[in-house]
């Protein structure tokens, strides 16, 4: 099984935890990991080789040239590595004819063998519907009745995919959608890929509507209603998608899957990295309260003292 991933220095600790729930739901299959990435931390990603190197077959790192996507735009929070899904089909090895691509910010739960095993047939790809396909259909210029899917979790056919001019093509249409690119390499492959991807159950990247945890457009609600409620029950994997309290190491998410990833990350060498947004600790916020109204204490003193002498120099 051929599992492919991208990283920056930022997903470093979050790739180890969606690797390690992977081994853990497939322990008996033979996986091969390739990690694209560009310029990271050398000790970072030793730490994460030797990690990986503990249970994975086969664990392959993939630095890509920055020059192929230094001319595409980038925005707000977003870097190059928003486009590197483009880069799958050259990055991987070209003996390497099929693979399955994960996101790092989601968890593996059940065994990926029989989407492994899905045929593709003429498709380069099966994925996942996602969210708010009307809108985002209209903001890209699709046609409605071919869907709108998400990335996180792709099975892909990496032959067809070759055959394609995916960076070349890509950043035309980024540039010329630059106003209302959105989601970035999601956005560029939906619009390559439009109407030629085979639709997987929501099982295979359970989002978080799925817990109520996002608004979705009622029509889309109640057309993927079972669905939405077999996945709910029965997910393979958990896609913690969206920005913020969606992401599962931070200390105000409300996820219901949010402690399994908590319980994986424990496993790793950043069991001890603190979540986002996580208070400090009691002892440390009353000494940091103490520390306040001493310096406080200590002001009015001062502020006492130089006011009763200026009145005595004014008396003499």
């Amino acid at each position: 099984m051929n599992i492919a991933c991208a990283i920056d220095n930022n997903y470093i600790r979050h790739c180890a935890v969606m690797l390690r729930s992977l081994y853990e739901a497939n322990p008996k299959e033979e996986i091969a990991v390739y990690i694209i990435h560009g310029d990271l931390d050398a000790d970072e990603k030793e730490k994460l080789a030797a990690y990986l190197g503990k249970f994975l077959h086969s664990v392959n790192f993939v630095q890509i040239d920055p020059k192929t996507l230094e001319d595409f735009p980038v925005y707000g929070h977003l870097t190059l590595s928003a486009y590197y899904k483009l880069l799958i089909p050259t990055a991987l090895p070209a003996d390497v004819h099929k693979a399955i691509f994960l996101d790092c910010d989601l968890i593996v739960v059940d065994s990926l063998v029989e989407l492994w095993n899905t045929p593709l047939n003429v498709y380069p790809l099966a994925t996942v519907t996602d969210q708010h396909i009307k809108e985002n259909c209209q903001r890209l210029g699709l046609p409605e009745s071919w869907g709108y899917f998400n990335t996180g979790v792709m099975l892909i056919d990496l032959d067809k995919w070759r055959r394609k001019d995916i960076i070349s093509e890509g950043l035309k249409f980024a540039k010329g959608t630059q106003a209302v690119l959105k989601h970035c390499d999601q956005d560029i492959l939906n619009h390559f890929f439009e109407g030629q991807w085979l639709h997987l159950d929501m099982r295979w990247n359970a989002s978080p509507h799925l817990w109520g945890l996002c608004d979705i457009p009622a029509e889309e609600a109640a057309e993927f209603k079972a669905q939405n409620t077999e996945a709910r029950d029965n997910p393979a994997v958990i896609h913690f998608a969206g920005l913020g309290i969606a992401k599962p190491w931070n200390y105000k998410c409300k996820h219901p899957w949010k402690n399994s990833y908590l319980k994986l990350k424990k496993q790793t060498p950043w069991a001890g990295v603190p979540l986002e947004s996580q208070p400090a600790p009691f002892l440390v916020r009353a000494w940091a309260r103490l520390v306040f109204r001493l310096k406080c204490l200590l002001k009015d003193a001062f502020m006492s003292f130089s006011t009763k002498q200026f009145f005595k120099k004014e008396k003499k």
